[in-house]
């Protein structure tokens, strides 16, 4: 049995990291009901190797007739392996209608999209092509509007995730859009008017949300019920990343914030030049965020060490893509902070597929920022920005106009594919399992599906 003294200024985060253990591990066996609530000299006792608690699994399935590991493991993003490994399955076929199944998070990325721009590094490119024509699938309609616009929906564990400007976030089945749980969200009582909810992410079985100018909620994702919540006096501002088994959000006070998915323990704190309300990037160990003040900051994603600052045009949000780190028409090294290249402002940050920068109408060279279309302009028949996202699926570009038009680009000819009116302003938009998911300033959700 080993004990160890807190010393003045130690996180939980830091001592588990000492320890080869996990924060979850250190306040289940020392039951802390606050895992920031530390004091200097206090005992917490070490739990050894072999008897270490593992967090809660990602998500538990119970199985229906019928249903196989490699279905599930294709549903869930996941591999046979890694379900066998978690349940201890000696063979696939060992499944029993009824019985409970822990599905893991998959290691790697996922086909679904679980946070604002798909991954961690904001890229809003996604592997699954959408060719055909889109086909309204559903539509879901919330009740009166707060006066806020709704969140940017994100796809996981086959359901959407969206907050709405009524004030209440919602799972909707990605199938039929039948609702599955709803919650209000918490915002701060100071803010001047109706705040539109940050986009929510889903990690590890778990959703997190963020309410504008409050605190962070880790909500259970199968079900909506509450697991803990924290940071209610930071003024949280923008979209919450999952990644790594840490959470990060900006915050309006000024400044990055990054807890422990699975407690809420704080991991670190860093102060910067004014408030983050664009959403953060991470990429290859570093943090990307922008600030009002309009600058552009990499941290160190465990420590929340300052490795550089670089100013901005306008406070874009920030997009990592391997070599470069993007914001809004300026691309930096995300090594070192140089300037690469500069593009004349195109109205919004990209989306990076490969070594291309994808702007709506206009993609340039990753490394150098010359224009790969032809002419090097965007095309005439479509506007240079998009009103309400965009996203790149295989060889198709799609984006919201603010004509209130869904476009389908082909990036290849250089051509539009297809058009689609919509009924109302779009807010955000998300892919996965063939459906194209978007919510609407007039408080709807729509999916379509790819017609042939």
């Amino acid at each position: 049995m080993l004990f160890y003294f807190v010393q003045r200024g130690e996180t939980l985060f830091a001592i588990a990291r000492r320890y080869r253990t996990t924060v979850y591990a250190l306040v289940t066996a020392n039951r802390l009901r606050d895992p920031d609530a530390l004091t200097p000299g206090q005992a917490l006792l070490i739990p050894q190797p072999g008897e270490r608690p593992m967090p809660p699994p990602g998500i538990v399935h119970r199985v229906r007739k019928g249903e196989t590991v490699m279905q599930l493991a294709a549903r869930f993003g996941t591999t046979v392996p890694a379900i066998l490994l978690a349940n201890q399955l000696a063979h696939p076929e060992f499944l029993m209608p009824g019985q409970k199944l822990l599905i893991p998070e998959p290691p790697g990325p996922v086909t679904d999209w679980p946070v604002l721009g798909r991954t961690p590094a904001r890229s809003a490119n996604t592997p699954p092509a959408f060719c055909g024509e889109p086909r309204l699938r559903w539509s879901y309609r919330a009740g009166v509007s707060g006066g806020a616009g709704p969140s940017a929906p994100v796809i996981r564990y086959g359901r959407v995730y969206v907050g709405l400007g009524d004030g209440i976030y919602r799972a909707l089945d990605q199938e039929t859009g039948a609702l599955v749980w709803r919650t209000p969200f918490r915002g701060s009582t100071d803010m001047p008017g109706p705040a539109a909810p940050a986009t929510p992410a889903v990690y590890d079985g778990l959703i997190y949300l963020c309410g504008p100018g409050g605190g962070v909620s880790a909500l259970e994702a199968s079900s909506g019920r509450p697991v803990w919540q924290a940071a209610a006096d930071e003024g949280l501002a923008g979209a919450p990343l999952a990644a790594e088994g840490v959470i990060y959000c900006g915050t309006a006070a000024g400044g990055v914030l990054a807890l422990e998915a699975k407690t809420g323990a704080r991991v670190w704190r860093q102060p910067l030049d004014g408030p983050v309300t664009q959403p953060v990037a991470l990429g290859d160990g570093r943090l990307f965020a922008a600030t009002e003040a309009g600058s552009l900051w990499a941290l160190d994603a465990l420590s929340g060490e300052v490795l550089w600052r670089q100013d901005l045009n306008r406070p874009y949000p920030p997009v990592f893509g391997e070599l470069v780190v993007v914001a809004g028409g300026q691309a930096f090294d995300p090594l070192t902070g140089d300037l690469l290249w500069v593009r004349p402002d195109p109205g919004g940050s990209p989306a990076i597929a490969g070594e291309s920068v994808c702007y709506p109408g206009l993609w340039v060279d990753l490394f150098t920022g010359e224009a790969l279309c032809p002419g090097g302009q965007p095309s005439e028949e479509v506007p240079a920005a998009g009103a309400g996202g965009h996203l790149v699926a295989g060889g198709l570009h799609v984006w919201a106009t603010p004509d209130r038009e869904l476009v389908g680009w082909d990036v290849r000819e250089h051509r539009r594919r297809w058009s689609v009116p919509l009924p109302a302003a779009a807010a955000g938009m998300a892919l996965a399992g063939g459906m194209l998911i978007l919510s609407l300033a007039d408080n709807s959700v729509l999916a379509f599906a790819a017609g042939g």
